[in-house]
């Protein structure tokens, strides 16, 4: 388990990693490695200095789990249940259950929202706001982030509609599509684009697990063409946009071949399709680059982005649409979300891009994607590890079985570690640390996981 000292926050990203990693996969005869943050098995005893107020947490903890009316629809079945978060500091999480304390190391950058480190101290969009929310007023940063983006894209001819969450991003995106060209959505399948009804219906990944995979969603399913890698192009002439992610997230950060992604991005384009490049969980370097497809040399029309855009702080999204799309809306203004004209999302979106102007993140990209090839090296020697792929500051691999993945992903949280499940079936494995994580953590985290595989019956 990384130890405390090897956790400490290091948000500045330009300092890159030297040291070779010092682990090796750890076989079934070798000792197991201590866990020191284990929690105790035996509680306090109240004579114990403050063991009152620790045994008063305790049932005070219990008495509101068991009244808690949060419906068990809640997204909390990663992890065993009954764990509430009390603190974040980088790659580091302190989560109570029953008036217990214990610290993690977050290798899922939680859902890759937080790609920069949890509480960042560069990042702090509430300190000092100077407002909350105002009826269709919105506040200088809007008007930043909006710039910094189409400049960092270089699309200059380019226009960014911020919405409130990845799934109204694409929604909106789809919108402006069908007004410019009504047709079908031609998706690949294997994404997820989100839980409005449009962007469910064009999403395979994981719908099943779907509240909203309703009635109404299954009928807009006929509106949708999804195509696999070596099927013959769909009939472009029917269709209004072509939506697609450069690394499918939920489908376990599986890459897209991308010389076939740009052969059918120039087909669509010649057809008068809109070319859409949903990059909410894969941008902002979550797999090395701003813009995977931008980096790819692959023009789209419309760039979505969200997640780490404000590193977790807000559910602020953004709609990066070539301008000639504005005459298609023909719409001088569009009806707002409440919390569309939020500060503080605004104040966010700017303090991660002023942050990534002064900390260039590619140092500590490049050195986090050494380690963790080393660590797909030793992956591959695993028999049942299966598609192991390193994208970026990223690591995905598949275990053959959701059980086998969950046991995996249940053990590795038993010795410290979050890690995160993925998979049309939750059969893969996903690891994406936070490009602020120090050396010592990662190495020690890998070698945890590494050693948890070589435990688990992989066949």
């Amino acid at each position: 388990m990384p130890s405390a000292a090897s956790t400490a926050s290091r948000h500045d990203m330009g300092s890159a990693f030297i040291a070779a990693p010092r682990w090796r996969r750890s076989s079934r005869s070798s000792a197991p490695l201590i866990c020191r943050f284990r929690v105790p098995t035996k509680p306090a005893r109240s004579s114990d200095r403050g063991g009152f107020a620790k045994s008063r947490n305790k049932i005070m903890a219990q008495v509101n789990l068991l009244s808690s009316r949060s419906s068990h629809l809640n997204s909390e079945g990663v992890y065993p249940a009954g764990w509430r978060i009390v603190s974040a500091k980088n790659c580091d999480v302190v989560l109570e259950r029953e008036g217990r304390e214990r610290r993690f190391v977050d290798l899922t950058s939680s859902y890759g929202a937080v790609n920069f480190g949890h509480r960042n101290p560069q990042i702090d969009p509430f300190l000092d706001a100077p407002a909350d929310l105002t009826t269709g007023c919105y506040p200088r940063e809007a008007d930043d982030l909006s710039s910094w983006l189409c400049e960092r894209l270089r699309l200059p001819f380019h226009r960014v509609l911020f919405q409130v969450g990845g799934s109204f991003a694409v929604t909106s995106a789809l919108a402006i599509a069908q007004r410019q060209r009504p047709g079908k959505i031609v998706a690949i399948a294997g994404a997820f684009h989100g839980l409005g009804l449009d962007s469910l219906a064009a999403t395979t990944a994981q719908r099943d697990w779907a509240l909203q995979d309703s009635r109404l969603a299954k009928h807009l399913r006929t509106e949708v063409v999804h195509i696999h890698e070596g099927d013959p192009e769909p009939d472009w002439n029917k269709a209004s946009c072509f939506l697609f992610e450069p690394v499918q997230g939920a489908n376990g950060y599986i890459p897209l071949d991308l010389e076939w992604i740009g052969n059918l991005v120039d087909s669509a384009r010649s057809h008068g399709v809109t070319i859409i490049a949903d990059e909410i969980q894969a941008g902002f370097f979550r797999h090395g680059h701003l813009s995977p497809t931008r980096s790819a040399g692959i023009d789209s029309d419309i760039h979505l982005f969200s997640k780490s855009m404000t590193n977790g702080q807000s559910p602020l999204s953004a709609v990066v649409y070539d301008e000639r799309f504005d005459e298609a809306v023909r719409l001088d203004s569009a009806l707002a979300h409440t919390f569309q004209t939020s500060v503080y999302g605004y104040r966010a979106g700017s303090a991660v891009a002023l942050y990534l102007d002064a900390n260039p993140p590619f140092a500590s990209v490049n050195a986090i994607q050494a380690r963790l090839e080393c660590m797909a090296i030793e992956l591959r020697t695993v028999v049942g590890v299966e598609q192991v792929h390193v994208t970026g500051p990223s690591l995905s691999f598949g275990l053959g079985r959701p059980s086998i993945a969950r046991a995996a992903i249940l053990e590795c949280f038993e010795r410290g570690i979050m890690i995160l499940g993925g998979g049309a079936g939750g059969e893969r494995i996903r690891v994406a640390p936070p490009l602020t994580i120090d050396a010592a953590a990662l190495d020690e985290s890998a070698e945890i996981v590494l050693d948890v595989l070589a435990r688990l019956p992989l066949q």
